[in-house]
C-alpha cells in the first residue's frame, strides 16, 4: 500500500502526537502540518449558509500542503477544497457540527466527513447548568452587590422540582438530562418523530417535534441542543417564544440560527420570558450593535461551551482510532450522514 498523506491544520503544537501516530503505522502514513485560520466572520457566514463573496487569502505554503492531502484533520477547510485537494478522501473535523463546512464544496462531494460527536457533550452540559444557575441564584445581582460592598439577603430559585425541556436529545441533550436528574428536576425531551419510542437516561418524557409548543409551555428552563439542519433553522420564533412561561429561561448551546434573534430580543425586552443564556449567535462575533448586549436579562458567552483544556488531545486520540479503521477499510465512526444533515 502506498504512503497515505495526512494534513493536520493548526496542530503544529501537537506534532509529537501526530509523529507518534505516523510511527504506529510503520511507514504507511506521512503527516504534514499547515496553518489555516479563517476569520470568525467567514465561519459565521458559512454557518448561516451565506459564504462571504471575497476570495479567501491562502498562503502558497497552505496551497502546497493541500495539494497531496488524502486525509485532512482540521476544524474546517478553504472554499474550493475539491480543487485545492483533488486526492482528498476523508476530512476529520474536531468539531461536533459541520455547518462551518458549508460553501467549501465538501458537503456536496463524496468525501467522507467525521466529527467528534459526543466528545464535549458533558462539558457543554456543564455550561448549560452554569447558565441555569446564573439566573436561579441571581449571580449578576450579587456581583453588582459585591462591587458596591452591600450585604442584602434575597430569595433565590431552586432547580429541584423544576422542569427542563430539552430540544434535541442527542449526545448533548442526553448529557443535560442526566445532570438535570442529579439536581432533582423533571425532564422533557424533544426528538425526531422516530425518537418518541426511545428511552433516554434521565428523560421522563420524549415528545415528537410536532409537540414543541407543548414542551415550551411546560418548561421552566428550555435548552436548545439540536443540530443545525433545514428543519431546525428558525424553529424558535415569535410563536414559540410566546408559548413559553413568563418566568422561563432559554439556554442555547446549539447554533444561533435555531432561534429568531429579533423575536428573542422582543420577548426578553417585553418580559415575555425571564431571561436567556446564549453561547451561540446568528452572527459571530456578536456585533457590538446587537441589542442583546444591552439587555440585563441575558447572559452572553462567546461560543465557548465546548472549550476545555484537553479538548484537542482527546479529539486527536479519536482521530487516531478512526485512522486505524480507515486504513483497514472499515466504516468510520462519527461519520456525517448527508441524508440527515448531521
Amino acid at each position: 500500500m502506498s504512503e497515505l498523506t495526512i494534513l493536520a491544520l493548526n496542530a503544529q503544537a501537537m506534532s509529537p502526537r501526530f509523529d507518534a501516530i505516523a510511527g504506529e503505522h510503520g511507514g504507511r502514513v506521512r503527516v504534514a502540518h499547515a496553518e489555516y485560520r479563517p476569520s470568525w466572520e467567514e465561519v459565521s457566514a458559512r454557518r448561516r449558509g451565506t459564504p462571504l463573496p471575497e476570495p479567501e487569502p491562502l498562503t502558497p505554503e497552505l496551497r502546497h500542503a493541500l495539494g497531496p492531502a488524502e486525509v485532512i484533520f482540521g476544524f474546517t477547510v478553504p472554499r474550493g477544497i475539491r480543487d485545492l485537494s483533488p486526492r482528498l478522501r476523508w476530512l476529520a473535523t474536531p468539531s461536533t457540527g459541520i455547518d462551518h463546512l458549508r460553501g467549501t464544496g465538501l458537503l456536496e462531494s463524496d468525501v467522507a466527513i467525521t466529527n467528534v460527536a459526543g466528545l464535549a457533550a458533558g462539558v457543554i452540559a456543564e455550561h448549560v447548568f452554569a447558565g441555569m444557575l446564573f439566573f436561579a441564584k441571581r449571580l449578576r445581582h450579587f456581583e453588582a452587590e459585591h462591587r458596591e460592598r452591600k450585604w442584602r439577603m434575597t430569595r433565590l430559585r431552586a432547580l429541584e422540582g423544576r422542569t427542563v425541556g430539552i430540544v434535541g436529545i442527542g449526545n448533548i441533550g442526553a448529557a443535560v438530562a442526566v445532570r438535570a436528574k442529579a439536581f432533582g428536576m423533571r425532564v422533557i425531551g424533544l426528538g425526531r418523530s422516530d425518537a418518541v419510542e426511545r428511552r433516554v437516561a434521565g428523560v421522563d418524557q420524549v415528545l415528537p417535534r410536532a409537540a414543541l409548543e407543548e414542551l415550551l409551555a411546560a418548561s421552566d428552563y428550555v435548552v436548545i441542543a439540536v443540530a443545525d439542519t433545514p428543519e431546525t433553522r428558525g424553529m424558535i420564533g415569535a410563536r414559540e417564544l410566546a408559548a413559553m412561561r413568563t418566568e422561563a429561561i432559554l439556554v442555547n448551546v446549539a447554533r444561533g440560527v435555531i432561534v429568531d434573534e429579533p423575536a428573542l430580543v422582543r420577548a426578553l425586552g417585553d418580559g415575555a420570558i425571564a431571561g436567556a443564556a446564549l453561547d451561540v449567535f446568528a452572527h459571530e462575533p456578536l456585533p457590538p450593535t446587537s441589542p442583546l448586549w444591552e439587555l440585563p436579562n441575558v447572559l452572553i458567552t462567546p461560543h465557548v461551551a465546548a472549550n476545555f483544556d484537553d479538548y484537542m488531545p482527546r479529539a486527536i486520540e479519536q482521530f487516531a482510532r478512526n485512522l486505524q479503521r480507515f486504513l483497514a477499510g472499515e466504516a468510520l465512526e462519527s461519520r456525517f450522514d448527508r441524508a440527515r444533515g448531521y
